[in-house]
């Protein structure tokens, strides 16, 4: 018996289907006309085990004997769909195919690439393309992937419509199910598609949140500490300090109404080199020239000190030569006085 095996375009996969990480959603992936029908693919079909649903795992020939209820002699392209001919030897296949069960779904091995694109023919976006097709069995299935048109030719299911189902998965572990008509499965997967990106959504608005109340308590311990007495001390003194360099800097420094000791220091050189525009300096152009100004006006006191200090020493050595003299009845003489001249020039 023969029947559509497959189809080219948009298929639907479960993203762990495709081992992709994040939370379960649908995922579009696109079959080419070059990769469903290129003959090393088309190849494979042949001899290959027919099941009746698909095995737990790939067929091989440990498995065979038990799975197989018959095999793929035969294998066309028809369109835009693949046909293959098949033989069914088991009586229980046959009976399942008679009671309508009579949709067809290869079991395979595929690369998937994610190549992002618009099917040309149904206009339908996809996210994945679907390569190197490697047919491993064909399963006679309740419900295919490829749709209604999977089918086994000239069959329709006694007793129902003629509308093709599919089972559709409920969970992410594939443990809960319903076998759907066509277009309300496609229904049902839109509506996991919208809600699951909703949840994807709120989960997003929840990191963020998250992180903005991380930020918001890690600006208010900031705002703690700099408020803490310890830290109010800290600039307590760095604003004296400054104050007290810059009255070094510039004698009877005015200080009033200044808080920071950036203010401070703009304020003493904009008063000791007035013809410079401070106000648009940097701050660290403005430390380097006060802290340089701070360091010239302390070397300077520096060498008064010790001018005063020399002063101070030859002083105290002449009072004591004075006291010294007057001990020993020493009379003070000054040479080159008034009388002492008239009496070099012959006067009396």
């Amino acid at each position: 018996m023969k029947g559509i095996a497959a189809r080219t375009g948009v298929y639907q996969y479960l993203s762990s289907e495709l081992d992709l990480d994040g939370p379960e959603r649908i995922v579009n992936v696109y079959r080419s006309p070059e990769e469903v029908f290129k003959p090393e693919s088309m190849a494979t079909y042949l001899d290959k085990d027919v099941t009746n649903d698909h095995p737990d795992d790939l067929v091989d020939s440990t498995t065979f004997k038990e799975v197989s209820v018959g095999h793929v002699r035969g294998v066309e392209r028809d369109g835009d769909n693949l046909v293959v001919d098949m033989i069914i030897k088991d009586q229980s296949a046959i009976d399942d195919i008679q009671s309508g069960k009579a949709e067809l779904s290869p079991g395979y091995l595929a690369e998937y690439v994610e190549a992002p694109g618009v099917d040309p023919v149904s206009g339908t976006a996809y996210e994945y393309e679907q390569r190197d097709i490697q047919i491993n069995h064909n399963a006679v299935v309740e419900a295919a992937r490829a749709g209604k048109v999977a089918r086994i030719f000239d069959h329709k299911p006694k007793g129902t419509t003629t509308m093709a189902t599919r089972k559709l998965f409920l969970d992410s572990k594939k443990t809960r199910s319903v076998v759907l008509d066509e277009d309300t499965a496609v229904i049902v997967e839109d509506a996991f598609a919208v809600l699951q990106k909703f949840a994807d959504e709120e989960s997003e608005r929840a990191d963020k949140a998250e992180a903005t109340k991380d930020s918001a308590e890690e600006e208010l311990e900031e705002a703690k500490k700099e408020t803490s007495d310890a830290a109010i001390g800290l600039r307590v003194k760095a604003t004296l300090d400054t104050i007290a360099l810059a009255a070094k800097v510039v004698k009877s420094f005015d200080a009033k109404g200044l808080v920071s000791p950036l203010e401070i220091k703009r304020a003493a050189m904009a008063k000791l080199k007035p013809t410079r525009d401070w106000a648009s300096k940097s701050e660290a152009y403005v430390t380097a020239a006060f802290d340089a100004a701070a360091d010239e006006a302390e070397e300077k006191k520096t060498e008064d000190e010790d001018n005063d200090d020399d002063k101070s020493k030859v002083n105290d050595s002449l009072r004591q030569f004075a006291k010294d003299a007057a001990a020993r009845g020493l009379k003070p003489t000054q040479d080159g006085t008034d009388a002492y001249n008239k009496f070099l020039s012959g006067g009396k």
